[in-house]
């Protein structure tokens, strides 16, 4: 059995590190996500299996908070130590005091980045192209490994996508893909694995079967998705009722409980079935017209729309 390609995942605090690989690994539990920086304290994996055989190991790494920092360290030590390559550079800080003091966080991120075999660079593309990023660009490019920028929330309307861009050739970093991890593009995750195989030639049969693999599943969701609204339809359809005299009102009540107990219940398969949490679902942006999950279906207003 071939062994998976180890992939460290890796950016400053807050890039949304965490959410990509809980995209990736359709797990929407794996790690802690929060709106501070910091949240992701100690290095934690997922493997990605394909018919039960490990393809892809994902690292995700804490977040880069001094670089800026650790590369006036590293000039330090060429000043007493000497020279050394870029894995060695980082070799020689990690057996330094200093690897576990100041700069513990950066060191777990630059020890993994040695483990694997290549990484992925997350960057908030909202943000400006500031300092920090380009020094944590340079620390990380003593590693020695194929780095993959992925700019992330490049569906936000104030994305910076061009500017990362520019930013990014200039440091001689060309192959770069875009992947929002809050709302991915359909083929965004099959983009992002064709990437990558242009970094990792030898992986790349690996990584082609990894986006067979995405592509079949994607299309047997659809089909069991397809399956549950067309069986919750003909169950609507054929649920008839009759109403003594006097009782018409209590026995269109229960045709509508019965009714919308059959469209509960496949809101709850269809979201088990993309991996939602019915707790945690937010409300997308839909069209002014369209009838949303928490819409009464025999409200008046909501009968008109769906009626035209």
């Amino acid at each position: 059995m071939t062994a998976p390609l180890d992939l460290a995942v890796v950016g400053h605090t807050n890039t949304g590190k965490t959410s990509l690989l809980r995209t990736l690994a359709r797990d929407a539990h794996f790690g802690e996500v929060r709106d501070e920086p910091s949240t992701t304290r100690h290095v934690e994996t997922r493997v990605l299996r394909v018919d039960g055989d490990p393809v892809l190991a994902l690292f995700d790494t804490p977040g880069l908070e001094a670089a800026s920092q650790l590369l006036d360290y590293f000039e330090q030590l060429q000043m007493t130590q000497g020279r050394e390559d870029g894995p060695g550079q980082i070799e020689r800080f990690l057996h330094s005091p200093m690897a576990h003091d100041v700069f513990e966080q950066e060191a777990k991120v630059l020890r993994q980045l040695l483990r694997s075999d290549a990484a992925l660079y997350v960057i908030d593309a909202r943000e400006s192209v500031l300092g920090k990023y380009r020094d944590e660009l340079q620390l990380l490019n003593y590693g020695g490994r194929p780095l993959l920028p992925v700019l992330n929330f490049v569906a936000s309307p104030r994305h910076r996508a061009a500017e990362w861009r520019q930013a990014l050739a200039r440091l001689g970093l060309h192959v770069v893909v875009e992947f929002d991890s809050v709302a991915p593009a359909l083929d965004g995750e099959a983009l992002l694995y064709e990437r990558l195989a242009l970094l990792l030639e030898s992986h790349s049969p690996a990584l082609q079967r990894l986006r067979d693999d995405r592509q079949r599943q994607r299309a047997e969701r659809r089909e069991l998705a397809s399956q549950v609204i067309a069986e919750v339809l003909i169950d609507v359809a054929a649920v008839r009722r009759s109403a003594p005299v006097g009782e018409l009102e209590q026995t269109s009540a229960s045709l509508r409980e019965r009714v919308r107990e059959g469209e509960r219940g496949a809101i709850r398969e269809l979201l088990a079935l993309y991996g939602f949490d019915p707790d945690t679902v937010i409300d997308a942006e839909l069209p002014p017209s369209a009838p949303r999950l928490e819409s009464d279906l025999f409200h008046p207003e909501t009968l008109k729309t769906l009626g035209v």
